[in-house]
């Protein structure tokens, strides 16, 4: 089988993620030590992020033309400069800021031409992020924390697609169940997309060429049609909210290795996926242009090709090291890196729809990483939170994994390590009221008064097996998190991870809603009915079982909290 055939065979199967269940017996890594130049980044952002600077950015608008930058000074200070800073760059290791504009008023606009020509592209100034400094002879001293864009020029105006209810499907793609889109009354879903199966920088086999910014590169548009559209056009009929994953694979693993070695992060060093590469002019344009591709193609008004309404940048950030990986990182060093890659996903898309979120993605562990090399989800959040403070805030939600403690138990009530505190080891389905009060505090919101979205974005419950109590633990595993989820309101729907019962979900896991598409032809399981139920006059009915299971009386589950 020919490289591209494997591709193209991968597509029509639910690319899986298996969030690995924190249990005693899983083999640990010890943490490597981190390289000294990443420990000395750290503490420079760390000392960036905490410090405060005398002059101030207070906006950045993106228009067709221009880039139009709002700030202030102290009328005591001399004249100082505004900076530029590409998704390249790294604000607190420049020696030197160019191009450079004086700033003489103490209140100031200052206006820049958007594009910028550089050798034989176009660079689109929407991506950088703009900072003023003085002068130095050997190092320019910075007098405010940079500011990414705040306003950003729409180029259309696309119907805003809002949840009709909590209830959707994880990894969507077409089958001959499709029908359980309707049957199932599927309001949300997320669908892969790995760029490297389908974006090339040299012609390929059913290629077209795709130009962004003075540059040429090539797209397989006949996998496209075979395997994105036709599922997003079927969704799109029904205004289903779809949540794009947007994923990187390594060069070894890419159709076009030159594409997969452009854009796998430089000390990669393993992982299912890679962190993409925000460190050259080169590998920059080259995202940004996957991107805008992207957005362009799946952001229609006529839905041509069917709708991406969000997009999720990556897969458990937490976990970086399994589905990111960029190398063994301090927390602040990998947070600024993906954050880059969120923003430059944002500034783009959002030209396309006005509505459209990115959601940063994140595994069950809150506090406990399952593994030294893993980071915190909740320091993760708290970084994204501190950089949206000092570089301006812009709608990023989260897209979390709230599978039980242990993924191949399906009593998630009995959850050992979920508890109601802020600093619990994990967040299951038993304590979403942590998530619920994160996403409710103030201090949390998008611009400190707009709740981020949240989505469960890849959850579900095991079946043991195929034995009539292994269906029943599952059916009350689904029926506790259902009643859970939908007494929350910060928390704004569930993508059930799997659709299908899934080799690829690994140790005999066994998630979906449906048996093998293959070794049992899809068959439903006793969990499937129970969710086409859920939400409809005949929820409680068919709840009722569940509770016996369980061992409570009714559905008063929701904690004060």
């Amino acid at each position: 089988m020919n490289r591209r055939t494997k591709y193209l065979l991968v597509t029509f199967y639910l690319i899986a993620f298996f969030s690995t269940a924190c249990k005693d017996d899983l083999p640990t890594s010890s943490s490597s030590s981190f390289k000294p130049e990443d420990v000395q980044l750290e503490t420079k952002l760390q000392t960036y992020l905490s410090q405060s600077y005398p002059c101030n950015i207070t906006s950045v608008e993106v228009t067709k033309d221009n880039v139009i930058i709002k700030g202030n000074k102290p009328s005591e200070l001399p004249t100082i400069y505004l900076g530029e800073i590409a998704p390249y760059e790294n604000v607190v290791e420049a020696n030197k800021f160019s191009p450079s504009y004086p700033v003489t008023e103490n209140n100031f606009t200052i206006t820049v031409d958007r594009y910028l020509k550089q050798g034989d592209t176009t660079y689109d100034r929407l991506l950088s992020k703009w900072i003023l400094f003085t002068p130095e002879e050997k190092t320019d001293k910075i007098v405010s924390s940079a500011h990414y864009a705040d306003i950003i020029y729409p180029n259309q105006e696309l119907e805003q697609l809002k949840l009709r209810n909590k209830k959707g499907i994880g990894g969507l793609f077409y089958n001959q169940f499709v029908s359980d889109i309707d049957d199932l009354n599927i309001s949300s879903a997320t669908v892969n997309v790995v760029v490297n199966h389908f974006f090339h920088l040299s012609p390929m086999s059913g290629d077209i060429p795709y130009e962004y910014g003075g540059k040429t590169y090539y797209v397989n548009e006949p996998y496209l049609n075979s395997s994105l559209d036709k599922i997003l056009i079927l969704a799109a009929t029904r205004k289903i909210s779809v949540a794009a994953i947007i994923l990187f694979n390594r060069a070894e693993d890419s159709i076009d290795p030159l594409f997969g070695k452009l854009m796998e992060h430089p000390d990669n060093n393993g992982g299912a996926y890679t962190m993409p590469n925000m460190t050259t002019p080169e590998s920059v344009h080259a995202y940004a242009a996957v991107m805008n591709y992207l957005a362009s193609r799946y952001c229609r008004k006529d839905n041509l090709y069917g709708r991406i309404a969000h997009w999720i940048i990556h897969n458990e950030v937490d976990a970086s090291i399994q589905w990111v990986n960029m190398g063994v990182k301090p927390i602040t060093v990998f947070t600024d890196t993906y954050l880059k890659s969120m923003r430059l996903c944002y500034n783009i898309v959002r030209q396309y729809d006005t509505h459209s979120e990115t959601f940063a993605s994140f595994t069950h562990s809150w506090t406990s990483p399952c593994s030294p090399e893993w980071n915190s989800s909740k320091d993760i959040l708290t970084l994204l939170n501190k950089y949206s403070q000092t570089e301006g805030d812009f709608q990023w939600a989260v897209a979390y994994h709230s599978y039980p403690y242990d993924l191949f138990n399906p009593r998630t009530w009995d959850d050992p390590r979920a508890t109601l505190s802020m600093n619990t080891e994990f967040i299951t389905f038993r304590n979403l009221e942590v998530l619920n009060k994160w996403a409710l505090t103030k201090e949390n919101m998008y611009l400190k008064k707009i709740k981020r979205s949240v989505w469960l974005s890849e959850a579900g419950i095991n079946s043991r097996s195929y034995s009539e109590e292994s269906f029943k633990e599952q059916s009350a595993g689904f029926a506790y998190a259902w009643k859970k989820l939908n007494g929350l309101e910060g928390i704004d729907g569930l993508q059930w991870h799997n659709w299908f019962d899934n080799e690829g979900d690994g140790g005999g896991i066994l998630l979906g809603l449906r048996k093998f598409i293959d070794k049992n032809n899809g068959e439903p399981k006793p969990v499937w009915e129970l969710y086409r139920q859920a939400g409809t006059p005949t929820e409680d009915e068919a709840f009722a079982p569940s509770l016996d299971v369980i061992g409570i009386s009714d559905w008063n589950i929701i904690d004060p909290f």
